[in-house]
C-alpha cells in the first residue's frame, strides 16, 4: 500500500542528507543570494516555493534523530535488527566514506525537515521509477531534494574541512550558479543556492532549473489549489514526515512503469481529480497517518455526512476483520462507479450483483439496495472452537456477519421472506425459527450440516445475516463485549473524529492465530510490514465538506528491546530540543542514546 512504503523510507540518514553534505561543506555557502522569494506559511513542507506545482509527490522527513530513535524501539527482535541493518547500509553508504557522524556534523546546522520532491519525467524518457523512490532509486533522475540550513555559519565550521569543494558546471542561471558535487558515486549530482536558508539538489541540471525558475516566481506547490489549506488543517505538531501527493497524476506513472502495465479501468479509484497530504508521527503504541484528500475545482462533490456511529458497539470484541461504512446505498454506488479503493481488488461490482441474483433470483438494485439506506458493517470473526470428538479436522468456517441499519423494515423482511423460499426450495436448506437471547433468528442448515446460515434482527432495526457454524450466536441478542471495547480497536481509531464516516480494523495479532477461517488470507510472516510486527491497523475516513475528506490512519506495532548503537557505529547521542524531551511528551517512550 502506498502509505506502508512511505513508512519504510525515513531513516535520518537518506542520501540527500549526505549530498547536501558534499554541497554544503564543499564551500558553496560563499555564494549565497541575499533576497529572498517571501516567507510562506510554516504549514508548508520546507523549500514549497521551490518545488513546481506539478510535482507528482513531495515527502519532507524529521531530521530530529531522537524520534528516529523511538522508532528503532518498534517491532521484535527480528524486525528490529531489519531496520537497523538499513539505517546501517545507509549510514556507510552515505557518510562512512566521509568519516561523517549524523549528531555531530549534521544535525547541529540543518533544518527541522528535508523534502524530496519527484517530477514528472519529460516524453520519451526510459528511467522512469516505478514508484516512489525507494533507497535504491533515491537517486532517480526526476528526484528533486531541498535542504532548508538552520545554521549557515555552523554548517561550513563543522564540514568545511572534512569535504571537497563542488566545482561550477556552466554559467549561472538566473544569478545562481550551479555546481556539481565531488564524490565516489557514480551518478552525478548537482546543486544550486537559492538563498541564505535554502539550497536544492538533483542529478539533472534541467530539474535544478526548473527549482529556480519556480523559486523566482513560477507556479509552485504554494500556489496548487487545495495544498496549503490541507496543510492547516493536519494536526500532527510533531510529525516525523509530512507529504503530499498529486494522485491521478502519480498513478498514471506508477501504471506505466509497471511490468507489465497496469490496466486504465484498474486506475479509476484514482483518477477523481484529487491530492492528498498527509503527516506521519509517533504515537505511544507505534505510528499513526492523518492525511486529508480533496477534489479540485470542478463540477464533482462528495456526499457529505458522518453516519457511522454505532456498528462498532454491535459487532463483538473478538472481531478479526471489520469495514463499517454510514451508508450502505452510498458506499456500492461509489464502489459501482470505481470511486472506493476497493475498486483495485478482483472483485466488480456488476459481478457481485449478477452473481448474486443468479444464485437467489434477486436483484441487488430492485429487491436490497432500496432498504439499505443506512449504516452499515461486514465483520469476519473469530470462529468458536468446532464440536465433535476430534476425530475428523473440521470444517473451514466462514464466520462472516453482515449487518444493515434498514430505512424500511418492511421491504426487508418481504427480502428474508422470498430467500427463505429460494434456500429452502433450490438448495435444500433446513430452514428454522429460533431464538438467541429473546431475538428471533431463522436459521438456513445445509445438507450434511456442511454449511449454516442465519438471519434476525437487532434493536434499532438493524438486520443481520451471518454465515458459518455458531456466528449468530456471537451476534445476538448483544454482545457482552463489543468491538468498541477492545483495547487494540480503541489505540487504532480512538483518536479518530466521531462521528465519522466508518472504520477499517484489522487484528493482526489474534488473526496469525486462526486456523480453521475461510475468508480468511494469507498473512506475510517476515519483512517490516508482517504480523509479526503489527499487532491491529484501524482506518477510519471523516467527510470535512463535499471537497474534502480526512484519514485516520494508525498501526499498533509490538514493542521491543530498547536499541543500542547501531552496529559498527559509535554515534554519540544529539542534545534534545525541549520539545522532543520524554517530559514534554509523556506519551512517548524515551529516547536511547545511539
Amino acid at each position: 500500500m502506498l502509505h506502508s512504503k512511505l513508512l519504510q523510507k525515513k531513516p535520518p540518514l537518506l542520501l540527500p542528507i549526505g549530498a547536501a553534505l558534499l554541497f554544503i561543506g564543499g564551500g558553496a555557502l560563499t555564494f549565497w543570494a541575499t533576497s529572498r522569494h517571501g516567507q510562506l506559511a510554516k504549514t508548508l513542507p520546507a523549500g514549497a516555493n521551490a518545488i513546481p506545482a506539478d510535482a507528482l509527490a513531495v515527502v519532507a522527513l524529521s531530521s530530529d534523530e531522537a524520534q528516529w530513535r523511538r522508532l528503532r524501539q518498534f517491532g521484535t527482535e527480528t524486525t528490529q535488527a531489519q531496520f537497523d541493518q538499513q539505517l546501517v547500509q545507509w549510514r556507510d553508504r552515505l557518510l562512512g566514506e566521509q568519516d561523517l557522524n549524523f549528531a555531530r556534523d549534521i544535525q547541529p546546522w540543518v533544518g527541522p525537515e528535508i523534502t524530496l520532491a519527484v517530477l514528472p519525467v519529460e516524453t520519451g524518457s526510459s528511467d522512469l521509477p516505478p514508484s516512489l523512490p525507494a533507497p535504491e532509486l533515491a537517486l532517480a533522475s526526476n528526484l528533486l531534494v531541498v535542504i532548508p540550513i538552520a545554521d549557515a555559519n555552523r554548517a561550513q565550521n563543522d564540514l568545511g574541512e572534512r569535504l571537497g569543494n563542488a566545482e561550477a558546471v556552466e554559467e549561472p542561471y538566473r544569478g545562481v550558479t550551479l555546481q556539481q558535487l565531488n564524490g565516489e558515486a557514480d551518478t552525478p549530482l548537482y546543486a544550486a543556492v537559492l538563498d541564505a536558508e535554502t539550497a536544492v539538489l538533483s542529478p539533472q541540471l534541467p530539474l535544478l532549473k526548473r527549482a529556480i525558475d519556480t523559486y523566482r516566481g513560477g507556479e509552485s506547490l504554494v500556489t496548487r489549489p487545495g495544498v496549503g489549506k490541507a496543510f492547516e488543517q493536519l494536526t500532527e505538531t510533531r510529525p516525523l514526515a509530512r507529504f503530499y501527493v498529486d494522485v491521478p497524476a502519480l498513478s498514471q506513472t506508477v501504471a506505466a512503469a509497471a511490468d507489465p502495465p497496469i490496466a486504465p479501468e484498474r486506475l479509476r479509484a484514482f483518477q477523481t481529480p484529487r491530492g492528498l497530504v498527509g503527516a506521519i508521527a509517533l504515537q505511544s503504541r507505534g505510528v499513526g497517518l492523518q492525511g486529508i484528500s480533496w477534489l479540485e475545482p470542478g463540477p464533482q462533490a462528495l456526499a457529505t455526512g458522518n453516519k457511522a456511529d454505532q456498528m462498532p458497539q454491535r459487532l463483538p470484541t473478538g472481531t478479526l476483520v471489520a469495514v463499517s461504512g454510514g451508508d450502505f446505498q452510498q458506499f456500492w454506488e461509489d464502489f459501482e462507479a470505481g470511486e472506493q479503493l476497493s475498486a483495485l481488488l478482483p472483485l466488480r461490482a456488476n459481478d457481485l450483483a449478477l452473481g448474486l441474483q443468479t444464485a437467489t433470483g434477486l436483484s441487488l438494485k430492485e429487491n436490497l439496495l432500496p432498504w439499505m439506506a443506512g449504516e452499515f458493517a461486514l465483520g469476519v470473526l473469530n470462529p468458536p472452537p468446532p464440536a465433535g470428538d476430534g476425530s475428523a479436522p473440521p470444517l473451514p468456517n466462514p464466520a462472516l456477519v453482515l449487518m444493515v441499519k434498514t430505512n424500511d423494515r418492511e421491504a426487508a423482511t418481504a427480502t428474508f421472506e422470498q430467500l427463505d423460499a429460494v434456500m429452502e426450495s433450490r438448495y435444500r436448506f433446513a430452514i428454522e425459527t429460533t431464538e438467541l437471547g429473546g431475538v428471533p433468528v431463522t436459521r438456513w442448515t445445509s445438507p450434511f450440516d456442511s454449511l449454516v446460515m442465519a438471519h434476525g434482527w437487532l434493536d434499532g432495526d438493524i438486520a443481520f445475516l451471518t454465515v458459518g457454524q455458531g456466528i449468530a450466536e456471537q451476534v445476538a441478542p448483544t454482545p457482552n463485549r463489543s468491538l468498541g471495547e477492545n483495547d487494540l480497536f480503541q489505540t487504532t481509531t480512538g483518536n479518530a473524529p466521531r462521528p465519522n464516516n466508518g472504520h477499517f480494523f484489522i487484528n493482526l495479532e489474534t488473526l496469525t492465530g486462526v486456523e480453521n477461517n475461510l475468508l480468511l488470507p494469507p498473512l506475510p510472516q517476515d519483512g517490516l510490514l508482517s504480523s509479526e510486527a503489527i499487532e491491529a491497523i484501524g482506518v477510519t475516513a471523516t467527510v470535512l465538506s463535499d471537497r474534502q475528506v480526512r484519514y485516520d490512519i494508525t498501526a499498533a506495532l509490538k514493542r521491543g528491546d530498547r536499541p543500542g548503537p547501531l552496529p559498527g557505529g559509535d554515534e554519540p547521542q544529539a542534545t534534545p530540543t525541549p520539545e522532543a524531551t520524554p517530559e514534554a511528551a509523556p506519551d512517548t517512550a524515551p529516547s536511547t542514546p545511539q
